[in-house]
């Protein structure tokens, strides 16, 4: 049995999101990387990393599951059954901005079969679009598989290309991309 299988307290609990988030952030930009890399951005020691995941499938899997986790709380966060379809569908991506580096997981170069083809979260997306069509708050012509993959290509842009010039903060690039994103959608 591994930590994560048992109740864990919060300190546990916070050493493994460590854990996760570092190899988000080392294995999504290195996909070769060592996982001794990983131990070492999470601040912890290597046994330490592999009391908690004994190998690198185990890792890895355990952080295939943190970000579908993540990806279902970021959508409960938009409150999406609230206000009109291009309220909740604004607030889902303000969400999806916000929580980026997680999601850089699945943006990564190399792309697995790992993440189910459709989610809960996913139908609850469509769902904001779909009452966001029938109110008249969203392009009828835009379906939701294409606003739901136009949402993940601004993840991509705003966490892969950012501003190079200098001229724009990152939170000016979130917003931007936020901005896009809606006016995108917009009826």
């Amino acid at each position: 049995m591994t930590v994560q299988d048992r109740e864990e307290s919060p300190t546990r609990e916070r050493t493994r999101r460590a854990i996760l988030r570092a190899a988000i952030g080392v294995l999504a930009a290195h996909p070769g990387a060592a996982v001794g890399e990983v131990a070492e951005a999470a601040g912890v020691a290597r046994s330490t990393l592999h009391r908690y995941y004994p190998d690198r499938a185990a890792l890895e899997a355990a952080v295939g599951a943190f970000v579908l986790a993540e990806y279902g709380a970021a959508v409960q966060r938009a409150r999406p059954g609230e206000g009109t379809g291009l309220a909740a569908y604004t607030r889902l991506c303000g969400e999806l901005l916000d929580a980026q580096e997680v999601f850089a997981w699945w943006m990564r170069t190399e792309v697995t079969d790992e993440m189910p083809a459709e989610t809960d979260s996913d139908r609850q997306v469509a769902a904001v679009v779909r009452r966001g069509h029938d109110d008249g708050s969203i392009d009828p012509s835009l379906d939701a598989e294409w606003l739901t993959n136009h949402i993940w290509c601004g993840l991509f842009a705003a966490f892969h290309l950012p501003d190079q010039s200098g001229r724009r903060t990152p939170r000016e690039t979130r917003d931007m991309c936020l901005r896009t994103l809606v006016k995108a959608a917009r009826a």
